[in-house]
């Protein structure tokens, strides 16, 4: 079919009031959707999102004090366990200060024993023969100490007599020991007698030009001294 301009177009009653009643219907819906927009612009704004946003607020501001609440309380524990644990520091400084000391003069004294040798001077009395034994002595409250050389053994002192000290004696002729005995505790005639308090010198007896000793009078003056 061709279309032109002496083609003829022919419209029913029916069909031409079909188009009128549709596009009153789309017209009248433009202008329904027009003033329920109009009507919505009217209206105020809504309050929900100033709710939610106090809510919100409201529950990190919550949170937030929870959370310094819990960081308080791990502070205040980890406060405690700080204390414990310094407590049980000095405890255990305190425990090594004392048994320390006992231990070691434990070992000292089972050292002391086992290298004791039976020379000239081995008697009652111990025979301070190494620096070892020597620190021994030191730790002693009391303790007695002739100090002689081999060949006057004949003059030494019997100090063995003595009771409620430490005994003990030394050889200058001990190659270990002598010459530096001789020169820290400064002797200058044998037998010396010195008589040591936790490992300081108190008293000390000499001999005079015989290298020997009035036994009895010494004895008791040593006795009154370490009473």
């Amino acid at each position: 079919m061709e279309v032109g301009k002496d083609t003829k177009f022919t419209l029913s009653l029916e069909t031409g009031i079909s188009i009128l009643v549709t596009v009153g219907m789309i017209i009248g819906m433009w202008y329904s959707l027009q003033a329920e927009i109009e009507l919505a612009k009217e209206l105020p704004e809504p309050e929900v999102s100033r709710m939610e946003y106090d809510l919100k607020d409201q529950m990190i501001r919550d949170s937030i004090l929870n959370t310094e609440g819990k960081v308080d309380k791990l502070e205040e524990k980890v406060d405690d366990i700080k204390e414990d644990t310094r407590a049980i520091t000095e405890t255990l400084i305190d425990m090594n200060n004392k048994w320390g000391w006992i231990m070691r003069k434990f070992i000292l004294s089972l050292c002391l024993l086992l290298g004791l040798s039976s020379t000239w001077l081995h008697s009652q009395s111990v025979n301070l023969n190494s620096f070892q034994a020597i620190q021994l002595m030191s730790l002693e409250e009391c303790a007695v100490v002739q100090v002689n050389a081999s060949w006057n053994y004949a003059n030494r002192l019997d100090i063995a007599k003595l009771r409620d000290c430490y005994i003990a004696e030394v050889d200058l002729t001990n190659k270990t020991i002598g010459a530096v005995i001789q020169k820290e505790w400064d002797i200058k005639v044998v037998p010396t007698i010195i008589i040591f308090q936790d490992g300081k010198e108190v008293k000390r007896f000499e001999a005079g030009i015989s290298m020997k000793f009035d036994e009895q009078s010494v004895l008791e003056s040593i006795r009154k001294e370490i009473k």
